[in-house]
């Protein structure tokens, strides 16, 4: 009887501990903490950060290029046209000496691209596009298309812009200032409003380049 008792309660024991091997073994891990978001100083981080969408469009160079030529490297983008008298420009040459000032605490593989997108395809060709953006130094790139393949692209990234007609035939177009922030993996990282401060931009652009390493 004294055996049997014990043949149970070693057999109880050897249950007992199956059960908790392949408790610890087998049940499915906690679910991960979602990530926290990166306070900035000038801008706001998008955690997690959200795919570019899916689009077609044409490089300065006359390249037909889609998602995939954001992969690889960081890149400021701002939704301009190459006829804008005044915001433009500044927005550019203000982009131009943030990445010079980035260049000083970066090695070259992090520094930014600079992505002019245009509001005005019908007048921002390829060519057009290239010639503009000579000007402004390295690391700029830009991308126009279709009309309506532009305004597609703007919309599902929340960037609006229309036409202003003016006398005549000349228009301006009216279109939203915003920076946005395309990390390596064609995903946008964060969105600057303006005002646009150079020095802000810059610790912003160092603090989320340093919590993707």
């Amino acid at each position: 009887m004294r055996q049997n008792v014990l043949v149970a309660l070693l057999l109880l024991t050897a249950a007992l501990a199956g059960v908790l091997i392949g408790r610890f073994f087998f049940m499915p891990a906690s679910p991960p903490a979602p990530p926290q978001a990166v306070e900035l100083a000038a801008g706001t981080a998008l955690s997690p950060p959200r795919p570019l969408p899916a689009f077609r469009l044409l490089r300065e160079d006359g390249t037909a290029v889609g998602r995939d030529d954001f992969r690889g490297r960081w890149t400021l983008v701002f939704f301009g046209f190459t006829h804008c008298p005044e915001l433009c420009p500044a927005t550019l040459a203000m982009l131009s000496g943030l990445r010079e000032a980035l260049a000083a605490e970066l090695n070259a593989d992090e520094l930014p691209g600079i992505a002019l997108v245009s509001a005005d395809p019908e007048r921002d060709t390829p060519p057009a596009l290239a010639a503009y953006l000579a000007g402004f130094g390295a690391g700029f790139r830009g991308y126009t298309g279709e009309p309506a393949a532009m305004q597609e692209f703007a919309t599902a990234l929340g960037v609006p812009y229309r036409k202003m007609p003016m006398m005549g035939d000349d228009y301006m177009v009216d279109h939203s200032v915003a920076i946005l922030l395309v990390n390596p993996q064609a995903e946008v990282a964060a969105l600057f409003q303006p005002p646009h401060v150079s020095t802000k931009l810059q610790a912003d652009y160092l603090q989320l380049v340093s919590a993707a390493r």
